[in-house]
Parts: structure tokens; sequence; C-alpha cells
């Protein structure tokens, strides 16, 4: 499932001097002083991003939230998707000779308005849709569906449907509208968006066998923070399908891109569930600049909560089609530098998710 390059470049904002503050003066003076001992990238990434307009999928990724709806912000706290990297996780630099010469080629590229995850919400107003199963042709749901919803205009046509009480997503990759309005899919899914998001066998519409709807970046969540773990996809050439128990992926995944792995090229410690994070000796500031900035709440989401290997392509985060203008201001420049520090986690299981020990950052609120 390759994913069409996109690249982005980074739209910035002026900086805005109220001449009646002296205090203001002072401060753009010693910002300007501390700026222009640092390189660049960061000088670049130092300039205010646009106030946010608090919507219910900002508010749901807010850090002082005390609850948060699992429409906007799913799964269990102890989910893969939710756990943060632990004080005992290992880490180790990924071996694939081709990480350099065919991961890294393009820098860290992230999809939002093709192959990517179009997310709609239902509402008791919408119409009630068939969604059948093209196998067989056989009626799978009869659910809400708003009018809007239309799968991505790419290959993997993928289209997700959350239900009227934000309790569960219908998952479809190669959706189809019918002529009647209604929908088809192949393997259209209904999951729990209060469940883990992963599974024993494939349940789901991504390659790994889990939600696709798990680690996407939502609207909102580049002003606010990511308090989650991202989903990320990997060249053929960098991913092995010899993993050390034999199966062509590891926990979390549960399934493999050609049923084996086939198209699984590379050599090294990168696999198909592999989780990916910057380890917590790097200083994230140095690399992206201070705070504030859509650029540094990426780079501390891949190092709090890092990135699991969903899917084949180049190497890309994904993003919901709403979170566009957020992700368009991501400097091309932090994209590219960013990936270079990444890491696997070596001993991210089941039992030690995120690798163990104390967590970077507090588990998601209870719904």
């Amino acid at each position: 499932m390759d994913s069409k390059l996109q690249q982005r470049t980074s739209v910035q904002c002026p900086h805005r001097v109220t001449r009646y503050k002296v205090a203001r003066l002072v401060l753009l003076a010693v910002i300007t002083f501390v700026l222009s001992s640092v390189p660049p990238i960061m000088a670049v990434q130092s300039k205010p991003t646009p106030k946010a307009d608090f919507s219910p999928v900002m508010l749901a990724s807010n850090s002082t939230s005390k609850t948060r709806d699992p429409a906007y912000w799913p799964f269990d706290a102890h989910s893969p998707w939710n756990m943060p990297i632990g004080s005992e996780a290992q880490f180790e630099p990924v071996s694939s000779p081709e990480w350099t010469t065919q991961a890294l080629k393009y820098g860290l590229l992230l999809n939002t308005t093709q192959w990517s995850i179009p997310i709609f919400m239902a509402d008791t107003s919408d119409p009630i849709r068939s969604i059948y199963k093209t196998d067989d042709d056989k009626l799978a749901f009869k659910v809400h569906v708003p009018d809007a919803a239309v799968p991505d205009s790419s290959g993997d046509s993928h289209l997700h449907i959350i239900d009227e009480t934000h309790n569960s997503v219908i998952e479809m990759l190669g959706a189809k509208r019918r002529a009647d309005g209604n929908l088809e899919a192949p393997y259209p899914n209904k999951i729990d968006l209060k469940g883990l998001g992963v599974f024993d066998t494939y349940h789901g519409s991504c390659a790994y066998g889990g939600s696709c709807t798990a680690g996407l970046i939502r609207k909102g969540e580049l002003h606010n923070g990511i308090r989650h773990a991202l989903r990320i996809s990997i060249t053929t050439a960098v991913l092995n399908k010899n993993t050390p128990s034999g199966k062509p992926y590891v926990w979390p995944a549960n399934s493999a891109d050609d049923g084996d792995g086939s198209s699984y090229t590379g050599t090294g410690n990168v696999y198909m569930g592999s989780l990916l994070a910057i380890p917590p000796d790097v200083n994230i500031e140095a690399i992206v600049g201070p705070p504030g900035t859509p650029i540094y709440e990426l780079a501390r989401a891949l190092q709090d909560y890092g990135a699991y290997v969903v899917d084949r392509g180049h190497l890309n985060l994904y993003g919901e089609p709403s979170a566009d203008e957020e992700v368009k201001q991501l400097s091309w420049e932090g994209l590219q530098v960013l990936p270079k520090y990444l890491q696997v986690v070596r001993n991210n299981a089941s039992e030690r998710v995120g690798g163990g020990g104390t967590p970077r950052r507090p588990l998601a609120p209870s719904f």
C-alpha cells in the first residue's frame, strides 16, 4: 500500500509587537538574542502558531482533561496506542542497511488529504445506510452515515464512520458508495473505541491487523499536544519479515502484507508492528526549537509515545484530513531531521507496553 509522497512546506506567522508595552519589547530583544545563537531550524520554529479554535477534538486532547470522548481520543488507557514510553525502555539504532538510503531518503512525510483516513461523525439525523461486504455481497451493518461521508481519493479508499454514541467506529478499506447511497467494502469492521484497538487476529483495515483509527493525528493535536502513539509506514526495503518468533510481524501486529510478508525485503530490527521512538536522552528542543510549535508537539509525541509500524510505504505518519491546515505548519526542515533520531524500542511487548517502568506521561483519563 505504497503511500503517495506529500512534501509539506511550513506556514509561518509574523511576530506582532505591541508598541505600548515596553516589557514586550524587552522580551522580544531577549528572544532575538537567544535565537541568534541557535541553528537556523530552531530560529524558524520559534515563531508563534495561530490561535486554535477549541473544538471538541482539541479539548479532548488537552492534557488537563479529567475525562475524554472516545470519538476524539480513543481506546483504553492501557492500549499500546495510549501507553507512554516507559523508563525501562531499551533502545537500539535501526540496523537495516537500507534505513539511511531508502527510509530517510525523503525525510518524514505526513499524509492527510491522500492515502489517509477520512473520519466522519454520524448523528441520529443522518440517514441509515447499509454497509455490504463485497466478497459475498452480504449485509454487514446498518448505521447512520452522513451524506458527506466519502472514501479517501487514493487507491486504498479508506473511510471510517464513528457512530452517534461515539462508542464504536466502522472501518472500511476499499470503500465505495453505491448509486443508492449505501456503502460497500471488502472487509468492513466494527471496532470498540473504548477497547484496546489491537487484536489477536486480523480485525481492522490496516496491514498490521488492528484499528486504522489508532495513531492518527487528529485536528487540534499539533497545537494542543498529542497524547498517544502515532502510526507510521516503512519502506519494504527496511521491513524484515524474519522476526525472532518466525512470524512476519511482532506485537501488537497480528498480520503482514501478502499474508507472509513476502514483499518485505529488508534485514535488521524493524518489523511490522515495531515501536520506533526518540530516546529520552535526546534534547528535542535542540533539534526543532522551543515548545509552542506544531513541530515541537510532533517531536514530543515521538519521544513520549513513539510510532508503531502499521503499513508499508514511504516513511509516513498520518493525520486525518481535517488536520491538514495544521500539518502544513510543520517545517519541512524539521520533518527531515526528526526521523534520524528514531530508534527501535526492542523490549516493547504486550506485558511491557512501551518497554515498562515509569511512563513518561500520565496515563489517559477515563471516559
